[in-house]
């Protein structure tokens, strides 16, 4: 059980799901938005839920009281703007408050702000998820934590309210970014490899549908492939992660290649494909919609079905 309250900082596709959880716990929810349409949305949603969700007018208004801060934002600029400044985080944050941050951001960021935390003597763990929208509401997120283990053990039946499996990457600040660009780097690179296979088929008059059993029932199959395909079937690019945060973060993990001196070909290539469906204006859809491209070049769509999507393995 979890009896204090938490502070949300972000509600768009994964943040409004771990508010909604929350607060279907009855944990009372201290929840802020850039957005305030994106607020009201979740003041509705949660209207009949066990838990309140009050509504913040600043970062920093829904960080007091909180013994948990979780913010869930898109990008390093979005986290430095709610953390710093009167308004933000860093300003009342107070001795014991934990602060989990699940987006995935740079190392430099997260560095930083975990010493400005530990200045106030709060405590800071990174902790990006995955598992898309469907793992957010249903609590069944996977979290992949960086830093001390006794911080983690305090605020471990929270998450475990909002994930089915925490992960402790490592005891530095940071480790939980890193896995989450390996994870993220792989899903990109295996994704491409089942649409490529796909537009193959296609070219070769098979239907995708066919090789999709086939993986199904071979070493083919994976993850990410089998729950994509339900959603190309069904022509559906809902965003459950954005196609233009899947390009942030293969450049995150790209980087961190380079600055370990080692070179990843696949990843490389695949980076500049998403950069290419970035400027065909496909950021805002899922990351599934780079088989647009491919598309695009065969001139006809791989698919027109409609069969429903298998259960979310996670992204």
């Amino acid at each position: 059980m979890w009896n204090e309250a938490v502070a949300m900082i972000g509600v768009g596709t994964m943040g409004r799901g771990m508010a909604l959880t929350l607060a279907e716990h009855g944990i009372r929810v201290q929840a802020w938005n850039r957005s305030a349409a994106a607020l009201t949305e979740l003041r509705d949603a949660a209207s009949s839920l066990a838990g309140a969700v009050e509504i913040a007018t600043t970062p920093a208004e829904a960080t007091r009281d909180a013994t948990v801060v979780i913010t869930c934002v898109s990008n390093d600029e979005a986290l430095e703007a709610v953390a710093t400044g009167a308004d933000g985080i860093i300003e009342v944050l107070s001795e014991s408050q934990v602060w989990i941050d699940c987006g995935t951001t740079g190392l430099d960021l997260t560095g930083r702000l975990d010493a400005q935390a530990t200045s106030r003597r709060a405590h800071f763990l990174d902790a990006p998820i995955t598992g898309s929208m469907l793992g957010a509401r249903g609590g069944t997120l996977t979290f992949m934590v960086g830093g001390g283990a006794e911080t983690l053990l305090k605020v471990r039946p929270l998450l475990d309210i909002l994930g089915r499996h925490v992960v402790h990457a490592g005891p530095r600040v940071g480790d939980g970014q890193r896995i989450k660009y390996c994870l993220n780097m792989t899903q990109s690179v295996v994704l491409q490899g089942v649409l490529e296979g796909y537009a193959l088929a296609r070219t070769l008059d098979l239907e995708v549908d066919t090789l999709h059993e086939v993986f199904e029932h071979s070493a083919g199959k994976t993850g990410v492939g089998s729950f994509k395909t339900g959603y190309l079937q069904r022509r559906d690019f809902t965003p459950h992660f954005k196609l233009g945060l899947m390009h942030k973060d293969l450049g995150l993990a790209l980087e961190s290649a380079s600055a370990a001196g080692i070179h990843l070909p696949l990843s490389e290539r695949v980076t500049e494909v998403y950069a290419e469906a970035v400027r065909e204006g496909l950021a805002d859809e899922d990351f599934l919609a780079t088989v647009k491209l491919l598309e695009a070049r065969l001139n006809a769509p791989l698919t027109s079905g409609a069969s429903p999507p298998p259960e979310d393995p996670g992204e």
